[in-house]
C-alpha cells in the first residue's frame, strides 16, 4: 500500500509541464491588414477561427504543428505554420521525475508549446509592377530575419553559461525560433511564386 502510494506520488509531482503550463495554448492571431479571417488547423482539420483578425484562439496542445490561414477581400490568402516546439520545462521534468513525468506530460500534450503570437501579412491582390511585387516581398524577408534576430538575441540573453558539452534549454529555444524562420521563409517564396503577374 505504502508502496502505491509513493508511486502515485511521484506520478503526480513528476508531471512538471502539465502542472504548471497546462494541457491548451492561447495563441494570438493578427494580420496586416486587420479584419481577416483566418483558420486555425491541425492535421487537416479545422479547430478553430478568427474572424476578424485580430483575435485569440485557446487550443489543446500537442506535437502537431497547426497551420494557419487567412483570407480577405481585395487579397491575396496568406498561410502560416505555428510549429509545435519542445517545452524546455520537459528537460526539468526528465531529470527530476524521469521517464514518468515525460510520459505524463507526452500524454496530455504539455511536452509541447506553440508560439504566443502568430502574425501573418496578406500580399495585396495585384501588384502594379514585377519590381513592386519584388521589392514588397523583400520587405517580407527582411522583416522576418529582424524579428527572428532579434527574439534569438534576447534568448540568448537570458540564457546562463552556455554548456560546451550538452544542449541547454536554451539551445532548444534558439533552435525552435530559427526553425521557425526557416519555415516562414518557405512559405513566403511560395506566396510569392504564386502571386499573379501584373498585367501587361
Amino acid at each position: 500500500m505504502l508502496r502505491a502510494l509513493a508511486l502515485l506520488g511521484l506520478f503526480l509531482t513528476t508531471a512538471c509541464a502539465t502542472v504548471t503550463q497546462g494541457t491548451t495554448a492561447t495563441i494570438a492571431v493578427t494580420t496586416e491588414p486587420a479584419g481577416a479571417t483566418c483558420t486555425v488547423s491541425r492535421d487537416g482539420s479545422a479547430i478553430a477561427v478568427v474572424n476578424p483578425t485580430p483575435g485569440t484562439v485557446t487550443i489543446s496542445r500537442s506535437s502537431r504543428d497547426l497551420a494557419v490561414r487567412c483570407e480577405r477581400q481585395g487579397f491575396q490568402t496568406a498561410v502560416a505554420t505555428a510549429p509545435a516546439g519542445f517545452q524546455p520545462m520537459t528537460m526539468g521534468n526528465l531529470l527530476i521525475g524521469g521517464l514518468i513525468g515525460v510520459a505524463v506530460d507526452a500524454a496530455s500534450g504539455a511536452i509541447s508549446t506553440y508560439p504566443a503570437n502568430v502574425a501573418l501579412t496578406l500580399p495585396p491582390g495585384q501588384f502594379g509592377t514585377a519590381e513592386s511585387r519584388e521589392a514588397w516581398f523583400a520587405t517580407r524577408r527582411r522583416e522576418i530575419d529582424q524579428t527572428t534576430e532579434a527574439r534569438v538575441a534576447a534568448a540568448r540573453a537570458a540564457c546562463p553559461e552556455r554548456s560546451r558539452s550538452a544542449p541547454t534549454a536554451c539551445d532548444l529555444e534558439v533552435s525552435f525560433i530559427e526553425g521557425e524562420r526557416a519555415e516562414q521563409l518557405r512559405l513566403l517564396a511560395e506566396q510569392e511564386n504564386a502571386s499573379p503577374l501584373p498585367r501587361t
